[in-house]
């Protein structure tokens, strides 16, 4: 077992002075476009330990959050740049990769994205997306109980015309009761939204005012 041990200690010490001795032995790859001109390894690696977040920083400093692109403020921490960043994939190589994961909770993601739903579904983003991947996972209704479709649901354009309503009270009855636009629930389901049901019997379905 001591040999064995003994041996190994031997090898790592071996590897060292080679690497030492022949640095082409260590390089691992072309420097992208944006690091091409810096050439000595130093500037950026220290001695055996390898690259740091301070090391980065000699050249990128994000204290003014005012003058960052507004999808990057969250680089004002000025850490962990080596989790979406790494080197030597040539000249072309795409040296950055989004990692939501070390982002404080406490980060809205419409400080960084724009808000393509324009505020109907508030700021909880992650309640339908994930952060690994920005797609949703599954489809979830609000529960049943829920009367607020509209937030979410753009009305039709034929539901605002007097002659769709004529059509349900010809259909259905007529109350003195007016139906808003805005609710869907009276007729639509939840578990499908091509499947219209009328939730009033002949003769109590609401009149809508024009």
């Amino acid at each position: 077992m001591k040999f064995v041990y003994g041996a190994a200690v031997l090898l790592a010490i071996a590897l060292c002075v080679w690497l030492f001795l022949n640095e082409e032995a260590a390089e691992p790859g072309d420097l992208s476009v944006f690091h091409e001109e810096i050439d000595q390894c130093n500037f950026c690696h220290i001695p055996w330990r390898g690259v740091s977040d301070r090391m980065c920083l000699q050249c990128h400093e994000f204290g003014e959050v005012s003058l960052l692109r507004r999808e990057i403020r969250f680089h004002e921490e000025e850490r962990h740049c080596l989790q979406c960043h790494v080197e030597h994939r040539g000249l072309r190589g795409n040296i950055a990769k989004m990692d939501h994961t070390i982002l404080s909770g406490k980060i809205q993601c419409t400080q960084c994205h724009t808000d393509i739903h324009n505020g109907l579904f508030g700021s909880g983003c992650r309640e339908c997306h994930g952060i690994r991947t920005w797609d949703v996972p599954g489809f979830r209704h609000p529960p049943v109980d829920r009367k607020n479709c509209s937030r979410c649901h753009t009305v039709p354009h034929s539901h605002r015309d007097r002659a769709f309503w004529e059509k349900i009270e010809r259909s259905y009855g007529e109350t003195s009761e007016v139906i808003a636009p805005e609710d869907c629930w009276r007729c639509h389901t939840i578990r499908d939204w091509r499947i219209r049901i009328m939730k009033y019997p002949i003769g109590k379905v609401p009149n809508r005012e024009s």
